[in-house]
Parts: C-alpha cells; structure tokens; sequence
C-alpha cells in the first residue's frame, strides 16, 4: 500500500466508526425545539447505477425512483449493490415519502446538510409531524412509486442508530452520492 492511501479495511473502519457517513436524518421535536441528527451509511445500488448512468447520457431511466421508504429491524446489516425492496424485512406501512421539489440538486444548499458538496448529489425528503408515528426506524431506501416485492432500489441506507417519529416531530433525511470517477 502506497504511503498516505488508506485501505479498504480502513475506509470500512471510518464509516462503522461514524467519520464517513454519507447520510442523516434531522429530527427536530416542535415541544422541545430540539434538533437530533441520526447519521447513516448508504450504499448505490445496482440499479441506481443504471439509474445515474441513464441520466448522464440523457436517457429516459428505467426506473423512476421518486419515493423514500422507511424500514425497521436488522436487515441489511451492511447496505449492498444487490439489494431489492424484498432485502428489507420490515418495511414501515405509510412511510413512503415523495421527493421534495428541486431534488436531487448538487451542492445542497441547506446548512442541515453535512454531506453536500459539488461532486454530491443529494436527495431530500421531509416529513411534517402529522406524517406519521413510527418507532425504531433503522434503514431506508429510495425507490419507485408502489413499490413492494422485488423492486429496484436506488440505494440502500442504514442508519448509525434507531430512531423514532411522533406528532411532534419532523424530519428531513438527506441521503447522498458522492460521484467519484474511476477509470
């Protein structure tokens, strides 16, 4: 390994270590006007590389990946490029969120944002607290609208810790990719 390169292990050890997450759930509770940030880790999934390939060549993508989805429980334990719909094994009923308008965007303008940068594409989704009471949320991915089964993710994200949404709180998950070049 050349000198000043990290390995792999090493980048693997960062992100369990929570120094390269590329996601995060805001949380802000309206009683108590606190904000909690839940960071995560996500992973592009194989179809969300066709995805993103399609748009830079200016195609129609196959797939139209417009909604977040909340998930609970253990899977996956480590997000991967197969992952479907069907790897998560509780996903939340209701929880399905649109796009908000303007995203995905670069350079994500809003400050919540901890992960954006010029290179990134961020996606946005916000819930408002009459959205839904949901406890132990764990993951979540981007997908097409009525998903179910084995539907194409865009991503599959797992977050560093569980989390809960109530009447009183609301909640932004940003989720991005970074656009890395390789030759």
């Amino acid at each position: 390994m050349q000198k000043g390169r990290k390995s792999i292990l090493q980048h693997v050890q960062e992100i369990l270590a929570g120094q390269k997450y590329n996601g995060v759930a805001v949380l802000y509770n309206h009683k108590t006007r606190k904000h909690t940030f839940v960071p995560g880790c996500n992973i592009v999934s194989n179809a969300g590389d066709t995805h993103y390939a399609q748009k830079a060549c200016g195609e129609s993508p196959t797939n139209a990946f417009l909604k977040l989805y909340l998930a609970q429980g253990a899977a996956p334990v480590t997000p991967a490029k197969t992952d479907t719909y069907a790897t998560f094994t509780t996903v939340i009923a209701a929880s399905e969120k649109a796009l908000t308008v303007d995203y995905p965007m670069t350079a994500d303008p809003d400050s919540d944002n901890t992960g954006a940068g010029v290179d990134i594409i961020t996606w946005l989704f916000e819930y408002t607290g009459g959205d839904g009471n949901w406890a132990d949320i764990t993951h979540c991915f981007i997908s097409i609208a009525s998903a179910s089964g084995t539907d194409p993710i865009l991503n599959s994200f797992k977050f560093s810790a569980a989390w809960d949404k109530d009447g009183d709180t609301s909640a932004k998950v940003f989720i991005n990719h970074t656009v890395n070049g390789i030759a």
